[in-house]
């Protein structure tokens, strides 16, 4: 009768501890899925970046009475070359502080991670140091 009580805290405690387990397995999951996509939005914003550069690139090599016209939503907008490079380079410092942003994320979560895989290895050592 004495042993009753102890299995079924037992279990209790393995379901605990499955379940922690469990937890502790999404949040990895969902962290690298994160990761992920913070390295496909830095890699977008890259892209971004050299089609400015390009396109800047490209504007300084024509003559200043060109008529430019510049992409605005669904229209084009005829603009002098000085004020399409000044869009340029705003585009461009825009998407190196985006860029900033989502590596200074990307370091959390890379921290977060770690720490997770860490608390999972614990917790196997422990559960097998039970047994």
């Amino acid at each position: 009768m004495a042993t009753l009580p102890v299995d079924l805290e037992l279990k209790k405690m393995s379901r605990c501890v499955i379940q922690a387990f469990q937890e502790m397995q999404i949040k990895k999951i969902q962290t690298s899925q994160q990761l992920k996509i913070a390295d496909q939005q830095v890699e977008a914003l890259k892209r971004k970046i050299a089609h400015s550069q390009l396109v800047d690139k490209e504007i300084a090599s024509l003559p200043e009475e060109t008529r430019v016209y510049e992409g605005v939503g669904r229209m084009f907008l005829l603009m002098s070359i000085p004020v399409v490079r000044e869009n340029l380079a705003k585009k461009k410092d825009q998407a190196e502080d985006k860029i900033k942003t989502i590596e200074t994320n990307k370091e959390y979560l890379e921290k977060s991670l770690k720490e997770n895989e860490q608390n999972l290895r614990e917790l196997v050592l422990s559960k097998q140091q039970q047994r």
